[in-house]
């Protein structure tokens, strides 16, 4: 029996948190990993490659975090629109849980975040 990676989307314009997260990713099981630096890119790959799990930071130059997953949930270029979208931010009081539902973001993490909370919140959203 061949098990195949699951696909995971990560945008974030910090390469170092691109790293992180993707070690939080392998922590959770056999993931493809797609880094990108912005949300086009992220919605490129996955019109073109599908996704199961989507992790994308907020404020980025392009399309940010809340444009990408409002054109995931729409099912731009044919996207699967249920793919679970984690959102991270660095924002406090400007970007609330309630924003971040309404337009179908999955699990909003404030940075700093653990990794154990990330790891938990692919666990939830994803399995593995």
């Amino acid at each position: 029996m061949t098990n195949h990676p699951r696909r995971a989307v990560i945008a974030e314009d910090n390469p170092i948190l691109r790293e992180l997260i993707a070690k939080a990713l392998g922590w959770a099981g056999p993931w493809e990993i797609v880094k990108v630096a912005e949300g086009g890119e992220a919605l490129a790959t996955i019109a073109a490659h599908g996704a199961n799990l989507v992790i994308v930071d907020w404020k980025m130059a392009g399309v940010d975090g809340l444009e990408c997953t409002r054109r995931i949930r729409a099912g731009e270029n044919g996207i699967d629109r249920t793919i679970p979208v984690i959102l991270v931010t660095a924002a406090g009081d400007e970007l609330t849980e309630a924003m971040a539902g309404a337009v179908g973001v999955s699990r909003l993490l404030r940075k700093p975040f653990a990794l154990t909370q990330l790891h938990q919140a692919i666990q939830q959203l994803a399995g593995g």
